[in-house]
């Protein structure tokens, strides 16, 4: 049986709607689907979202803020996800005022990746307008960022012009990422098992869909150059990401990046993403080995 089908049989056997943690639960232990990775419930979620937004005739629906139930359901009514708007600079978004951020990752290091853990940032950070974040440098901006993998070879894309930063267009990349927005912080919950990394994580599904499971990932940590006033405004929770060989990314954001291609790693430092500061930092990073110490 497929993860999908699984899911199905268990939701009609328990007649109530539930979450991708409890459902990635039971499909393991019926032994009927294998979900690999260490974040089952990650790939539950994807799966049903995407069947949900892209097969008209699925038998999922939303019935709450990450609850999945059944269209066969006598008298349910659908919970309706908000069309996510890309970059939108009329936002409210998660920041630190720079001094207590500069605090935070002891700047006196010439490194451009520091090493603290991403719930430290988050217990400090703040909501702030993002329109005005963008007009002063008093508040760095938390931006979740990805590095994809797939074996010896490294995801790159293209921005276009629609990135309302107009410094990064048709710049080459390997930083996947965007803006933390308030009303995806996770509070109180930010201590528990693997939440913080479903709500940093958020953002990559949000740019990307894979045909298959994320293996594994580790945390490299918070990217921050201060060149300029946008590098100077934005700070990167960076972490490296690996797929299975043969992995097939999808953009959901089309009209943001284009050219989705994987490049070999050890042809990187030759390739023109590396004008992008920021993946040069990355690049810089991983191949000293990284540092997956959180603070």
């Amino acid at each position: 049986m497929t993860i999908l089908e699984v899911i199905e049989s268990i939701l009609r056997e328990e007649g109530r709607a539930l979450n991708a943690k409890e459902l990635s639960q039971r499909v393991i232990a019926s032994g009927k689907a294998s979900i690999g990775g260490k974040t089952p419930w990650k790939t539950v979620g994807a799966r049903l979202a995407e069947d949900i937004r892209t097969n008209p005739e699925t038998a999922f629906l939303r019935l709450g803020p990450g609850l999945y139930g059944l269209h066969s359901w006598p008298n349910v009514t659908e919970f309706r996800v908000k069309s996510r708007v890309i970059n939108p600079l009329d936002e409210h978004i998660l920041a630190l005022p720079r001094d207590k951020f500069l605090s935070l990752i002891e700047i006196e290091s010439a490194d451009a990746i520091f090493s603290l853990d991403y719930r430290k940032i988050l217990r400090s950070s703040e909501v702030v307008y993002r329109r005005d974040a963008e007009e002063t440098e008093e508040f760095v901006q938390l931006i979740p960022s990805f590095v994809i993998f797939r074996g010896n070879e490294v995801l790159s894309f293209n921005r276009t012009k629609k990135s309302p930063e107009k410094r990064l267009h048709n710049r080459n990349s390997i930083v996947f990422g965007g803006h933390l927005q308030s009303n995806d912080d996770p509070g109180f919950l930010l201590d528990h098992p693997g939440y913080a990394e479903t709500f940093l994580f958020r953002e990559l599904h949000e740019e990307l869909s894979f045909d298959k499971p994320l293996l594994r990932f580790e945390y490299i940590g918070v990217l921050y150059l201060q060149d300029t006033a946008f590098e100077r405004q934005h700070a990167g929770l960076v972490f490296a990401v690996e797929v299975p060989e043969g992995t097939k990314p999808k953009s959901e954001e089309p009209g943001y990046h284009n050219a989705l291609e994987f490049l070999l790693w050890d042809e990187i430092a030759q390739s023109p993403v590396m004008s992008d500061r920021w993946s040069a930092a990355c690049v810089a990073r991983i191949e000293a080995g990284g540092d997956s110490d959180r603070g």
